[in-house]
């Protein structure tokens, strides 16, 4: 099986990504803290291992953090969009949208999400046949 390499850029292509193999996990969070931070009702994202990514230099990303949480997301000073985010166990967590960006607007099949987490919280009930955990539970969280 070939290794999947991922060419993920902002709008204006000032910041760009490069996310090589699988990732960790790909899932639904539905934590009030992710959708606080990404100002969505739930989100759809990837999370790395630090090895599998390279990831632009502060230089061209603002980095915000949460004031009472340790999570970070990190936008193209230029254009501002949301590049990636880290959080709890600190590995980056990139949105699916960067994939689709880069994919003719579709997830990469191999990318599709396997979990929702913190399903307890959601805002919003998704019809699908993932498992659903009521925390984090389904990936050691």
């Amino acid at each position: 099986m070939a290794t999947s390499t991922y060419h993920l850029s902002c709008d204006c292509g000032d910041v760009k990504i490069i996310a090589r193999g699988e990732p960790e996990v790909s899932l639904y969070c539905h934590c009030g803290s992710c959708r606080a931070l990404y100002g969505t009702v739930m989100l759809a994202a990837t999370v790395w291992s630090d090895d599998k990514v390279e990831l632009p230099g502060s230089d061209r990303v603002i980095d915000y953090k949460m004031s009472d949480r340790d999570m970070r997301r990190f936008v193209c000073k230029n254009c501002g969009v949301t590049v990636y985010g880290r959080h709890s166990p600190g590995m980056p967590v990139i949105p699916h949208s960067m994939f689709r960006k880069a994919n003719g607007g579709e997830l990469p099949a191999e990318l599709a999400p396997t979990m929702h987490l913190f399903y307890r919280d959601r805002v919003l009930d998704v019809a699908d046949d993932l498992p659903r955990s009521e925390g984090g539970e389904l990936i050691g969280m």
